[in-house]
């Protein structure tokens, strides 16, 4: 019996190891399983993110394309200054701030009808009067202070 004592606290502890070893070894495959599907989420994105670039860039293209077929892009660069080098009706204004008042009249008086960021474009309309243009703009038509813009 003292010989089968020692083989038996032997054997537990041989199953105790293994049972850990055991549950260690499947936390690390979890692990390692919930890692892989973070990493697959992420190409993913990464991809979905490549194939709008693509699409946007198609889209430019397609712009661009329309544009030349019904001449768009011609008339715009021959409208924008005449042979004297002043503005003319159709020629392409942008603010030279972060962010430009379009009035209901031409003057500083008027209420404005809208404010237009640097990046909105506004078309000249072919009048100027007190020092302001008038455009046309997304957001409206109305007169800008001829010291804010400046042309495309």
């Amino acid at each position: 019996m003292s010989l089968l004592k020692p083989l038996l606290s032997v054997s537990s502890k041989s199953m105790v190891l293994l049972a850990v070893s055991t549950s260690l070894l499947a936390l690390s495959v979890n692990a390692n399983a919930g890692f892989l599907d973070s990493i697959y989420e992420v190409q993913n994105t990464i991809s979905s993110i490549g194939r709008t670039a693509d699409t946007i860039r198609g889209s430019k293209q397609a712009v661009s394309d329309l544009g030349e077929e019904v001449g768009f892009t011609e008339t715009v660069a021959q409208n924008t200054q005449s042979n004297t080098g002043k503005l003319v009706s159709g020629s392409i204004l942008s603010g030279k701030l972060q962010s430009t008042k379009l009035h209901s009249q031409a003057n500083k008086a008027s209420n404005p009808i809208a404010i237009l960021s640097q990046q909105e474009i506004m078309i000249y309309m072919g009048t100027e009067q007190n020092g302001y243009y008038h455009v046309q703009s997304d957001k409206g038509e109305g007169w800008v202070s001829k010291p804010l813009v400046s042309i495309q």
